[in-house]
């Protein structure tokens, strides 16, 4: 006979043994919390001093701004904004194509994979930020160094991820059609891109709506769109049209979510509604329906007359183009040999600040994306209204970008980490709230029922039902996105912010570009190291 489940009053009065590796590990947290706090300057009184200047800063934010003028410039910068997106995404998917397929290993031989690998780790490794100031430096100020430095961002994301598509993809397919001699496109066409064109597609989709999301970073070092508007908004206290500004970043990154998630739908692996035309083992092909087929013409159609109007529209100076090459050449010339007395001077204080910024970040964001999630979960927060509440917060903290929160931050706690910190914690509120989320209502209902069968209360439901199927999600999620703040903690100094973007900033103001180099090859191996301990501690805990 099986044992009947304890009542709610077994489960608060049953006494469990102390875990101590679990408290030894609690205390080392917070000794270390403490710790980095007092590094980083982070002191009561300078939180509660900011947030006085706060509603002085957001009295002074509302009502936005929207004049005539100004509204003008919006227009103007959104839209350049947008262009640049669009023509990031379309030339760096067609580019990240090729690179992918020479980086799948299922496919290519060794030597190939590796140097394409090593590409794409190049490509991934620098925030689209730093990326954005080399190109300045070699065509100048404007919208092509933007596009330039989204490109870099997208090759790196999308290609890794083709590669790794492609590496699981059925190889029946492509043995069948070598062992019918046909040549190696052939074989890609045929047999490759049919399999992965979906994928591919969603991979595309996603890349269109983060690119819409730094096109209106970029411009903050003199890349284009909107970011330039913004930061001269900041420069000139002019606070309610930086409201206006920010509005309509979020609006413009709402809609591109909306046109990627119309993206990813009609390309989507279930099944669509036309007939089987045949099964094979690995695949079921459908005839298509004439409304799908028409659907999938117009996107291609409205995608590539996009494509073509932005690239008409941005303003290309072509004697910057002839120049770029001696420019480039010039700029690593002058980084080479680097200044590696900065180290010691610098770069080393501020290389702590980072990861400790990255670190407490991430930290407070687990802790206020947590009863987000919560909110957002249906299994959990039942209530429309609630999770409609929570869902709006998920996309509004990431619909800004980090720079931007930092700005924001630096403006009511003043220069510092403590901005970097709240800048890092508050966006990386909706990726990983978004991720929680989504594991929590994929945890088994079985024994979450039976726990409340068994009336035990709402807190032993979440710690004894919940956690045990979300604990693997969660560690995975705050691993990835310390990843990810790592490389965003590095570039906010160039607002104010601390961290390694502090001593960039001052190397370049000074024009030490063998200082800058040093800084940019601490950055490299910093995120390099840290993909690494993240990895290993993947494969190992989760």
């Amino acid at each position: 006979m099986s044992a009947l489940p304890e009542t709610g009053a077994a489960l608060r009065g049953r006494a469990f043994p102390p875990n101590w590796p679990l408290r030894i590990g609690a205390l080392i947290f917070l000794l270390y919390v403490g710790y980095a706090a007092q590094i980083l300057d982070m002191r009561w009184e300078r939180f509660v001093l900011g947030l006085d200047n706060g509603a002085r800063f957001l009295g002074r934010m509302f009502p936005p701004n929207i004049a005539a003028d100004k509204m003008r410039l919006l227009f103007d910068g959104m839209l350049e904004s947008l262009q640049i997106a669009i023509i990031a995404t379309g030339a760096g998917v067609l580019l990240a194509l090729p690179l992918g397929l020479c980086a799948a290993r299922n496919l290519m031989p060794l030597p190939v994979t590796i140097a394409a690998r090593g590409v794409i780790a190049l490509c991934r490794t620098f925030h689209p930020v730093i990326v954005a100031i080399l190109f300045v430096k070699a065509v100048g100020f404007g919208a092509l160094a933007g596009v330039m430095a989204l490109v870099v961002a997208t090759l790196g994301f999308i290609a890794k991820l083709i590669a790794e598509a492609i590496e699981e993809m059925s190889m029946k397919p492509i043995e069948a059609l070598r062992a019918a001699g046909a040549p190696f496109l052939s074989v890609v066409v045929m047999g490759v891109v049919p399999q992965v064109l979906p994928r591919f597609i969603g991979f595309a989709a996603y890349q269109l709506d983060s690119n819409l999301r730094n096109s209106a970073l970029v411009g903050l070092v003199g890349g284009g769109g909107i970011g330039a508007t913004l930061f001269t908004a900041f420069q000139r206290f002019d606070y309610d049209f930086v409201l206006s500004i920010i509005i309509a970043i979020i609006v413009t990154v709402m809609a591109g979510e909306v046109l990627s998630a119309f993206m990813r739908r009609i390309y989507q692996d279930e099944a669509p509604s036309g007939e089987v035309v045949r099964r094979g083992a690995d695949r079921v092909w459908h005839r298509f329906t004439t409304a799908e087929r028409t659907v999938r013409l117009v996107f291609w159609a409205i995608a590539a007359l996009a494509l073509g109007w932005s690239v008409q529209t941005i303003e290309v100076i072509p004697e910057f183009l002839y120049d770029a090459p001696e420019q480039t050449v010039d700029l690593f010339g002058r980084m080479w040999p680097v200044d590696w007395s900065y180290f010691p001077k610098t770069v080393g204080a501020a290389l702590v600040e980072t990861l400790h910024t990255a670190t407490l970040g991430t930290i407070l964001a687990i802790a206020l994306a947590t009863p987000v999630a919560l909110m957002c979960a249906r299994n959990v927060s039942p209530s429309a209204w609630v999770n409609m509440v929570g869902r709006f917060i998920l996309v509004g903290t990431r619909s800004v970008h980090t720079l931007v929160w930092a700005l924001l931050f630096v403006a009511v706690f003043g220069p510092g980490a403590l901005a970097g910190v709240l800048a890092i914690a508050v966006h990386s509120i909706g990726f990983t709230g978004k991720f929680l989320a989504e594991a929590i209502e994929e945890a088994r209902a079985g024994p979450i029922e039976a726990l409340r069968a068994a009336g035990a209360p709402r807190r032993s439901v979440l710690l004894k039902g919940f956690w045990p199927q979300v604990k693997p999600a969660f560690l995975a999620v705050s691993l990835f996105r310390w990843d990810i703040n790592v490389r965003e903690s590095a570039v906010l100094g160039l607002v104010g912010a601390g961290g390694l973007g502090v001593a960039l900033q001052a190397a370049m103001d000074n024009l030490y570009w063998d200082q800058v180099g040093l800084v940019l090859i601490v950055i490299f191996v910093v995120v390099v190291i840290t993909e690494i301990v993240t990895a290993t501690i993947r494969s190992r805990v989760i």
